[in-house]
């Protein structure tokens, strides 16, 4: 489309020109190399066909790359395919992957700064959050996300934590302006010797934390940085010069690491993640995002694997098992948890058949909890399923019951289930308001809301909000 035609277009309806504009462009972009080149950003990563939302603050929202009808509240751009300009923009709107009219949508918080590099850039970044989301399996680590609440406890007061990040951050710079594989390979070596013991330092929640900020943010941006070299090869890029100082930033933003103080340290992660993804590509071409998907890996860990850090690892383990023979270890290992389990369904079933009135308590709309167990006397059954073989206080707000006897725990369901005693000596009080009481020599419950039923020799208390 000419220039005079997308000019004429946004006058007409109204979005601001030159943001559109420029802003137009970059979509146009990141659809050309979406459809050309997009297993070269990522393996199965089309952002041609994801929709963006691009919020402009204070004048609109700019929908570009949608199919179908427009959702409400979005009139169309004469001349741009798939696009819609609404005259309201989200204060609050911030850059990342959302829903539109049920639709998987990136977002793009625009400003008059960015450039059409910039543009591509976060676009794709954002893309690939709807990607990745779309593509996450239970068990998997690829678009799980961290755990962001672990930024309230992170230690950023700890100066040897603080010192070994920053000199993570020097190496991968060095890695990613050093010539020639061996090199780039031998600083990815030091790069994995200096961060390892540090995640140690840090604990294991903590650092699962860091893997997993890279696998999410890390791996968007490095998306962003991917895109934006593909794009700068063409000879009709039209902003070189901006693709040149975002990854002369990106250089900057390792060797500084630690020194911005005044935003959130979890932004690291976003110079840390392109620069392990970068230096994966140079020691392995772009197998090795394939590999991190199918073989569940951290980006960290792939790194690993592509310099050979474990080599010696690796050899010593393989000693060990053909000497002690792992294949008997593991046929004998599957034939225990396989006799575990049909042990653990035997011992709930004798404690749910044995004689009595069998009570269970349902937590409905809330988290049920334990105020008290005894963890030599707690049996895994199989995951969410717990055993408790002789005692356990289970807690959740105006709710309290402590058992005696064995119960059965169903995390999933938020249910408790055990024997309380013959029906001679179990007594159930309620109350008007929904107060209920039970009282045997085996369990003492009281609920402040709840509904009781009974059905057969099987009592439900459901305990509601």
């Amino acid at each position: 489309m000419g220039s005079a035609a997308l000019c004429l277009a946004l006058i007409v309806q109204g979005p601001p020109l030159e943001t559109t504009a420029t802003v137009v462009t970059a979509h146009q972009w990141v659809v050309r190399l979406g459809a050309e080149v997009g297993d070269s950003i990522w393996p199965g990563f089309r952002p041609d066909t994801i929709p963006v939302l691009y919020v402009v603050r204070g004048q609109g929202t700019l929908l570009l790359g949608w199919r179908g009808a427009l959702p409400e509240g979005f009139l169309p751009i004469t001349g741009v395919a798939g696009s819609g300009w609404a005259s309201s923009a989200d204060r609050a709107a911030a850059s990342t992957g959302t829903q539109l009219a049920g639709h998987p949508t990136a977002q793009v918080v625009v400003n008059d700064s960015q450039n059409v590099a910039a543009l591509v850039g976060l676009t794709t970044h954002e893309a690939f959050h709807v990607f990745a989301a779309a593509a996450k399996q239970e068990g998997r680590r690829f678009g799980q996300g961290e755990n962001a609440f672990l930024v309230t406890s992170y230690p950023v007061f700890d100066p040897q934590n603080e010192a070994g990040m920053a000199l993570e951050g020097r190496v991968l710079a060095a890695a990613e302006e050093a010539d020639g594989k061996a090199r780039k390979r031998a600083l990815a070596r030091e790069f994995l010797a200096v961060r390892e013991p540090r995640q140690r330092a840090l604990g294991p929640e903590l650092a699962e934390f860091e893997q997993l900020a890279e696998l999410n943010e890390g791996l968007a941006e490095y998306t962003l940085v991917r895109s934006v070299q593909l794009a700068a090869r063409r000879r009709d890029f039209p902003d070189r010069p901006g693709a040149v100082r975002l990854q002369q930033n990106k250089v900057t933003g390792l060797r500084q690491l630690t020194e911005d103080v005044t935003r959130s340290f979890r932004l690291r992660y976003y110079a840390t993640g392109p620069a392990l993804g970068l230096l994966l590509d140079a020691l392995e071409g772009p197998v090795w995002k394939a590999r991190l998907m199918e073989q569940n890996l951290t980006v960290q860990d792939a790194l690993a694997d592509a310099a050979a850090y474990r080599t010696q690892e690796r050899v010593l383990r393989r000693q060990a098992e053909s000497t002690f023979v792992v294949t008997r270890l593991r046929a004998a290992a599957d034939s225990g948890v396989a006799g575990l389990r049909a042990l653990r369904r035997a011992q709930v079933d004798s404690v749910l058949n044995a004689p009595g009135v069998q009570l269970v308590v349902i937590v409905a709309g809330r988290y049920l909890g334990l105020c008290g167990i005894d963890p030599q006397n707690l049996l895994q059954v199989e995951p969410g399923v717990l055993l408790h073989t002789r005692w356990v206080q289970a807690c959740a707000g105006d709710f309290q019951a402590t058992f005696t006897t064995p119960v059965v725990q169903d995390r999933n369901a938020q249910m408790l289930r055990a024997v309380v005693g013959a029906d001679s000596t179990v007594k159930v009080t309620t109350g008007a308001q929904g107060e209920v009481q039970i009282e045997s020599p085996l369990v003492s419950l009281r609920a402040a809301k709840a509904d009781v039923s009974r059905d057969g020799r099987v009592v439900t208390v459901k305990i509601q909000n």
